[in-house]
């Protein structure tokens, strides 16, 4: 094994939906420490590829189970998606920042698909450890088939007060109450968090979401400073 490197244990496999899994690991030496926000690398050696992929981590710091949600698309995310309880996946030690590094801001978190992932694992840290942060999260999906995590954070919403959730879908006209139609705006981002202070933004999805509001927030006056970004491939 390269350095750097160490040995996962699948330990369960969880459907969240029909192409969508998350894996929870342990390591026989204890899982190693993160922050929310930060991924793991994995690698399979055989097919040639050296650089691995990288893989948001969307369990919280406090649970028991380092665990990544992975859409099976692709050589690697379908073979994850694939293996089974007691397999074991090489990978590497969690790094990266896509993190606040205040306690004290409220975090609005704007996540396309699959980038709801590390805020998961945002939401979960904060309502166990600090329930003085506002949090705020807007998901767009196409189908509402598609949202991950949807039951889990229903539940966090009702034992959360500080902690509210917006939900678009832009391909399903029959949708639940509470559920938009449509796209997420910059003005439904700026409008439903305008009594808030302190505000930091996460942003994570496809390129071309992040990309497009990160401009939209910038040319609404939001400071280039509070907002983080997250894009993957």
């Amino acid at each position: 094994m390269k350095a750097n490197r160490i040995l996962y244990t699948i330990k369960e496999k969880v459907q969240e939906t029909h192409n969508v899994v998350t894996l929870k690991l342990s390591c026989e030496e204890g899982l190693p420490k993160y922050c929310s926000g930060q991924f793991i690398t994995v690698y399979f050696d055989d097919t040639g590829n050296a650089e691995g992929k990288a893989y948001t981590i969307s369990s919280s710091p406090s649970e028991e189970t380092l665990n990544i949600t992975v859409k099976g698309v692709g050589q690697f995310s379908n073979r994850l998606c694939a293996m089974k309880n007691g397999d074991i996946v090489e990978a590497s030690l969690p790094y990266g920042y896509f993190y606040s590094e205040s306690p004290n801001t409220s975090l609005v978190m704007i996540a396309g698909g699959m980038g709801v992932a590390p805020f998961r694992s945002m939401i979960m840290d904060s309502i166990k450890n600090n329930h003085k942060r506002n949090l705020v999260l807007f998901t767009s999906n196409k189908k509402l088939e598609d949202s991950i995590f949807k039951h889990e954070f229903e539940k966090a919403k009702s034992e959360a007060p500080f902690f509210t959730i917006y939900n678009y879908i832009t391909q399903d006209s029959a949708l639940p109450e509470g559920v938009k139609n449509g796209r997420i705006t910059v003005e439904d981002i700026i409008n439903q968090t305008k009594d808030l202070h302190n505000k930091e933004f996460l942003i994570c999805g496809s390129i071309a979401f992040v990309r497009d509001f990160w401009k939209g927030l910038k040319q609404a006056g939001i400071p280039e400073e509070t907002i983080y970004t997250e894009a993957f491939f």
